[in-house]
């Protein structure tokens, strides 16, 4: 059975077996659903249902017929766009954040965002696709935890380069007066410990260094090496 993944366009053969089922691009690396079902009958198990398994195709009719993104789940209060974030599923997730699901409303167990949940669970693609949506950077857990922490408590090296890079306050504290760094230290996590050094060194020489300008695009050029320099003349 031919079949296009929708995240990257391309073409590939899949089995009938997999009708109703995730598979994973050879291209991309992504997974996407096959459908079983006319989207018809999968859209009577609901959208929450359609964003723990990654069913985007049924995510953007549910938005085209401008139904609610943004029921919640009863035992967690989990969005369809919190199980998107959480379980990395980037075909959902893209069509929730096109449909115009909102970004920051909290699960009402945890009382976290949908980036805390794709931070915490490691998923650095869902984490940059929410910021470049407008996800709040600056969002804590009830422990004052900001997305940055979560990626140092759990070693996360490529989503706090992320956090970075989209401008993450390396200087927020918790509850407890810590900030991400020292969660680095405290989980032993020293990747993502030696990154945070590095940006904390980089963000003190900008201080110093730096009375004007874009704070954000020279500390990506320090940390990075992406960016414009500042010409003479």
């Amino acid at each position: 059975m031919n079949y296009r993944c929708p995240l990257c366009q391309t073409m590939g053969v899949v089995p009938d077996e997999a009708r109703g089922h995730e598979v994973l691009c050879l291209k991309c690396r992504r997974s996407f659903f096959i459908p079983d079902k006319s989207v018809e009958e999968r859209m009577l198990l609901g959208v929450l249902f359609a964003a723990r398994r990654n069913d985007g195709e049924v995510i953007r009719e549910f938005a085209l017929q401008q139904a609610d993104l943004d029921v919640q789940e009863s035992k967690y209060g989990h969005t369809p766009l919190h199980l998107a974030s959480l379980h990395g599923k980037l075909h959902a997730l893209q069509e929730l954040l096109e449909g115009g699901a909102k970004l920051e409303m909290r699960a009402t167990r945890t009382m976290q965002t949908p980036l805390l949940y794709a931070v915490r669970e490691g998923h650095a693609e869902a984490t940059t696709m929410l910021i470049n949506k407008g996800a709040n950077l600056d969002a804590r857990d009830p422990d004052g935890c900001g997305a940055l922490h979560w990626a140092a408590r759990k070693g996360f090296l490529d989503v706090a380069q992320v956090l970075v890079k989209a401008g993450a306050d390396l200087e927020m504290n918790n509850v407890n007066g810590l900030r991400p760094l020292q969660f680095a230290v405290a989980y032993h996590q020293p990747a993502v410990r030696d990154f945070l050094v590095a940006a904390e060194r980089a963000a003190g020489f900008l201080q110093r260094q730096l009375a004007k300008g874009n704070k954000n695009e020279t500390m990506n050029r320090v940390l990075f090496g992406v960016g414009s320099k500042k010409k003479n003349g």
